[in-house]
């Protein structure tokens, strides 16, 4: 079959290079460029959605012990129900619970809770398991489709020389070489919140690269702050962008920026008052008094939610840690805490390269950007992540880790980012059957 090809977009203002400002023609209404048939987009889909759909029905059928506990939100949703925020008496198990006057509340952001509101109304408490993993598989099918939206206007738009192929390869890394593999397979309580934030991040990114409308953009980033609060400081990310495309007219950006502002603060208003509502103050997230296990409750209480003291171990667990050989089956495992996100995931390697290309300079500083104060976040808190495979924090951006490791591709993928891409879904595969049917123990 003839590899279909993307051209540069036309520039719409005599005198603007492509170097300048990359894709401003699309976002000016000029001519777009050609895209591949939409059954090209479609198959691509369906294939990866196939192959998630019988993941799920096999794992359901043989019952793994990632199927078991840590359905928080559908009790949350129960809750509301019967008109209070707390959960309906006491939970099974108290694991990740908030205790406050003898209730027992659910510390996360709530928006998984909003959007299981008709499953739970339909099935209130049965099925738990069920509802749950068929719920996040269905949010990571989804996923799928967002991201090779944003792939095509990304490799059409940024990319020169861009092919179907530079998006088959990217959507298969997303999909099958990625720990959203992993995170959409569970079904429980912490992998459902980073599943359902990438969801509206992959909104978030595709209004800014699109029409870069402000208050969209920042209503997607706040329902993504809405399941996991560490995405809203990937807000830099439009700030820069939108600079870049509208870097002659000073006031259309501070207009931009004002309104980008408001709709964020709206959400942030929103959770601090839904944390009045239910502990009586609004810096209270619920997580200081949460019922956790022993192993990282200590540090917890010693040092604090979020301290330097936990940089050392979270950078470790982020980027060192390797996989485990072991002298009988499975022969390789992970360690629970954590495994480094170059070892899960190799090709971000290409995201070193991100700013080799002076024309996409900016647009690499915005995607790094977007990540910066997360990743500073999250190695400042008070533990890895807990049960994982890789190391789950890094969802939160991961996105825009994709997007950079992308601009510092080939515009068609090499033989040598197809390797590596091929072993990111081996390493991601391996490490999904490792932890669903032969689950490591704690080190």
């Amino acid at each position: 079959m003839e590899e279909c090809t993307f051209p540069p977009a036309q520039i719409s203002r005599p005198g603007t290079p492509l170097s300048a400002i990359p894709g401003e023609a699309h976002r000016r209404g000029a001519v777009s460029a050609v895209s591949f048939p939409a059954r090209y987009s479609f198959a691509l889909f369906a294939s990866l959605a196939g192959i998630y759909l019988l993941l799920a029905a096999v794992q359901f059928t043989l019952h793994p012990a990632g199927n078991e506990g840590g359905f928080h939100f559908i009790l949350l949703a129960n809750g509301w129900f019967h008109g209070h925020l707390y959960v309906e008496g006491t939970p099974p198990a108290l694991g990740d619970f908030t205790e406050y006057k003898g209730h027992w509340y659910v510390a996360f952001p709530p928006l998984p809770a909003i959007l299981l509101l008709p499953l739970v109304a339909i099935f209130h408490l049965s099925h738990q398991a069920l509802i749950s993993l068929c719920f996040a598989v269905a949010a990571g099918i989804l996923n799928i489709w967002l991201w090779i939206q944003v792939l095509t206007r990304f490799v059409r738009n940024y990319l020169i020389g861009g092919t179907f192929s530079t998006v088959s390869w990217l959507a298969a890394l997303f999909a099958l070489g990625s720990e959203v593999l992993y995170a959409t397979m569970q079904g429980s309580v912490w992998f459902v919140a980073h599943v359902v934030a990438t969801t509206f991040l992959l909104l978030y990114i595709d209004e800014v690269l699109g029409k870069g409308r402000s208050w969209l953009a920042a209503f997607f980033l706040g329902l993504a702050a809405l399941s996991r609060s560490t995405t809203l400081f990937t807000f830099p990310f439009f700030l820069i962008w939108i600079c870049v495309v509208e870097r002659k007219q000073p006031l259309v950006i501070v207009k931009k920026w004002a309104v980008f502002g408001v709709v964020l603060a709206a959400f942030v208003a929103g959770m601090l008052l839904y944390n009045y509502a239910r502990f009586g103050s609004l810096f209270d997230f619920g997580y200081s008094t949460m019922n956790i296990n022993r192993l990282v409750s200590r540090g917890l209480h010693t040092y604090g939610q979020f301290s330097s003291h936990f940089l050392s171990i979270n950078l470790h667990y982020m980027l060192v840690q390797p996989p485990i050989l072991l002298r009988m089956f499975p022969y390789v495992t992970f360690n629970p805490f954590g495994t480094g996100l170059f070892w899960t995931m190799p090709a971000l390697l290409f995201m070193l390269l991100a700013f080799r290309r002076r024309r996409q300079f900016w647009l690499a500083t915005a995607l790094f950007a977007a990540c910066v104060v997360p990743i500073i976040w999250v190695l400042m808190y008070f533990n890895t992540g807990w049960y994982q495979f890789g190391y789950r924090f890094v969802l939160d951006f991961l996105p825009f880790l994709f997007l950079l490791a992308l601009l510092g591709m080939s515009s068609t993928p090499t033989w040598r980012e197809k390797v590596l891409i091929t072993l990111c879904v081996l390493i991601n595969v391996w490490g999904y059957i490792v932890f669903a049917y032969f689950p490591p123990r704690t080190f």
